[in-house]
């Protein structure tokens, strides 16, 4: 059995670190052929790979088909720690992994990097609400033109 609270203490350290150089790859341009690759695929990945152990570990919890087509189920699911840490693993991946692909998206359509930055903090914190704003912003002043890079 997985220790739930050790994954998740060890996984949100992991996340800031790969939002700290998603961070790092926006602002200082000769980092971003090293960073990119890791902050959008090999530190999602893992947390990937720590979401399907959580989820394996959980899999007693589940009582399908309602942990997932009826909220009562859900609430259900969530009330064991082992799920709970997977839905979390679940959030850190995608939203590191979109963080990093609107980095990369940003720099490579010239868009302002105060117009990229902005968006970052509600991606980490909102997910979908930081996703959309970039989509916005990426619709008003995207432009293609030379990247950074």
């Amino acid at each position: 059995m997985i220790d739930p609270f050790l994954m998740f203490n060890v996984s949100k350290y992991f996340a800031l670190a790969g939002w700290f150089l998603v961070l790092v790859s926006l602002f200082v341009p000769k980092t971003r052929r090293m960073i990119w690759p890791v902050t959008q695929f090999v530190a999602p990945g893992l947390l990937c790979f720590c979401y399907i152990l959580m989820v394996w570990d959980g899999w007693p919890y589940l009582n399908l088909p309602s942990s997932f087509t009826e909220l009562r189920g859900i609430r259900d699911l969530y009330a064991n720690f082992g799920p709970l840490t997977a839905s979390w693993l679940h959030f850190l991946a995608l939203d590191l992994f979109a963080g990093a692909w609107m980095v990369r998206d940003g720099v490579e359509r010239n868009m302002p990097l105060p117009a990229i930055f902005i968006c970052l903090p509600f991606t980490f914190i909102f997910g979908p609400a930081g996703l959309l704003l970039y989509i916005l912003l990426r619709y008003l002043v995207g432009r293609r033109g030379a990247p950074d890079a």
